[in-house]
């Protein structure tokens, strides 16, 4: 059965992932399926298939909790194919208030991470500064020239998928690191599908092998991992500034003030409306969270 929340919350983390420096994990921590999606993933293991045999094909569905799984994964898919041209197009037309939004979402998402932490200790505070000095050097890290053939998109999409399911550390920054946003972008316009499909399968492949390791240090050492997390979207703030125009390569940014940014490049800076849509993203993450569903509340209780 279709379950329409989680459906629009793959939307979300769909649209999330076409921009570099937004993570589709940080809407998915927003929304509170988080924990939910590195449970289920990481319960995919070869105890799955005995308990096929042994109860049946409904058991082993709902055992492997396929039906939100799938249902997010359509979310996620559907977004990446309808809104990748309308992202790209606000992106190249209207860039100052997009990256001013998801600023804003990122700003207000960082403290609803800690907010519920029970520990705050010096272990959480180095995990949270670590976090954001990695997300950093990440944001700041000179991109890379990439290339067509079905082996780097099939790599690509194993790297990129272990920083889309992170918050705060963007897949498609990773893409755009590796030289390789743009050809996958262009991929799903295009339908060309044995070059997505090799993507994707990189993107199972890793992700069901790195899943496992978040999910047994989240199980272990959840509100260490959370700071962590915390620091990560912390640290991609750099990757979002509004006002900041890509050198003459096109794959290192200059950061700007908004008269600096008018000055340089002739157009409005926009502060206003920049500053009216961060407000606007921190009032829907605030929204977001007063609405979404526990739907794993016993992580919380986990202690380090």
């Amino acid at each position: 059965m279709i379950q329409p929340g989680i459906f629009f919350r793959g939307m979300a983390m769909g649209a999330a992932d076409v921009v570099p420096g937004v993570s589709g994990g940080t809407l998915a921590l927003i929304t509170g399926i988080y924990e939910e999606l590195i449970d289920t993933l990481g319960g995919f293991t070869p105890r799955l298939l005995g308990v096929w045999r042994r109860e049946g094909f409904a058991a082993f569905w709902q055992q492997a909790n396929l039906t939100f799984l799938l249902t997010l994964l359509t979310g996620i898919f559907t977004s990446i194919a309808l809104l990748a041209r309308l992202i790209t197009w606000l992106l190249e037309n209207h860039p100052v208030p997009v990256w001013a939004f998801f600023s804003g979402l990122i700003l207000a998402s960082i403290f609803l991470v800690l907010a519920p932490l029970q520990k705050r200790g010096l272990v959480q505070g180095l995990a949270l500064l670590a976090g954001t000095v990695i997300a950093v050097m990440i944001g700041l890290a000179p991109g890379l020239s990439g290339g067509g053939s079905a082996l780097v998109f099939f790599l690509s999409g194993m790297l990129a998928i272990c920083a889309m399911i992170l918050p705060g550390i963007s897949g498609s920054f990773i893409l755009l690191l590796l030289g390789m946003y743009q050809p996958v972008l262009e991929a799903v316009k295009s339908l060309q599908l044995p070059l997505l499909l090799a993507f994707m399968s990189g993107c199972a492949i890793g992700l069901l092998s790195f899943v496992h390791i978040l999910k047994w240090t989240l199980h272990r050492y959840h509100d260490t991992v959370m700071a962590l997390l915390a620091g990560f979207m912390a640290g991609s703030l750099v990757k979002l500034w509004p006002w900041r125009v890509a050198d003459a390569s096109g794959l290192q940014d200059q950061w700007f003030s908004p008269a600096g940014y008018a000055a340089t490049t002739g157009e409005n800076a926009q502060t206003l409306f920049a500053i009216a849509t961060a407000l606007t993203a921190i009032a829907l993450v605030w929204l977001l969270h007063r609405l979404a569903p526990v739907h794993n509340d016993a992580m919380t209780s986990r202690q380090d």
